[in-house]
Formats: C-alpha cells, structure tokens, sequence
C-alpha cells in the first residue's frame, strides 16, 4: 500500500540532491554548449570545407529503437595557413568533394558549425523541457514515497 504521508529517510534526501546535481549539471553544459554555439554563429570565421569523408553512424537501443545520424570529416585551411580536419553531424545529405559553408572561432577552428544553423532554444523545446522537468519529479516524488511506505 502506497503510503502518501510516509516520512522520508536519509537515503530518499541522499538520493534527491544527486539526482538534482546531475539535472544541474546537464543542464549548466547543455546552456554552455548553446552559448559557444550562438557565439560562433555571431563571430565566427565563414569558411568553405570541403567534405572528406562522409559516413553513417547508427545507435540501436536495448528495446530494439535504431538512430541514425550521418558524420562528416571536414577539411579546410585557416587564414594564417593552416590544415584544420574536423568532424561534424550533418542534417543535409553531403558526398565527398562537397563544399560545407561553416563557421568557427579563431581561437578553436576544430569546433565548427553548420553555417545557416540555428541554435537557442524555441518555444516547443522549452514547453517538452518543462513537461518532461515534470514527469521526472513526480515519478521520482512517487518511487520516494513508495521507499518511504515500506
């Protein structure tokens, strides 16, 4: 029987501040990512690479669900002279030869990004972040109740 009153122990605070910290801080590399990205897009170097390599990755999950995501490996010179190689996910179907416009900082031409990309956050993304924000806390609230109950 699921006890709704039922006190909570140590190992529940213990348990919560972790699960906590680790949201924290997927969330502090997630905005850090997005802020380097959006920088990029606003000051970074445009620069033509041309496509060197072109290949498929695909990731099987354990319930059988399969992603795909097609990987780039980009080639281009820098101003000062140069040979940068990067990889990159592409959303649009690129063959060797192909020229790829990018951006990049200076200080770091290996991280680059698609140059027409778009990045920040819309205003579905963070109505599904705050819906799923959700329905973690209240699964953890009643796994926590229910170790409490018992």
């Amino acid at each position: 029987m699921l006890a709704l009153g039922a006190t909570y122990g140590p190992g529940s605070v213990v348990i919560g501040l972790l699960v906590a910290a680790l949201g924290i801080f997927g969330l502090v590399a997630m905005v850090r990512t997005a802020l380097v990205n959006r920088r990029t897009m606003r000051e970074g170097v445009l620069v033509d690479a041309r496509c060197l390599e072109a290949y498929v990755v695909h990731h099987r999950s354990s319930d059988g669900y399969t992603t795909s995501q097609r990987r780039l490996i980009l080639g281009f010179p820098t101003p000062e002279g140069r040979d940068v190689r990067t990889e990159m996910a592409a959303h649009a179907p690129y063959a060797v030869g192909d020229i790829v416009p990018v951006r990049y900082l200076p200080e770091c031409p290996e991280q680059v990004v698609p140059a027409g990309a778009t990045f920040g956050i819309g205003p579905s993304s963070a109505l599904k972040g705050v819906v799923m924000l959700g329905l973690v806390y209240a699964g953890l609230s009643l796994v926590l109740m229910a170790l409490g109950a018992s």
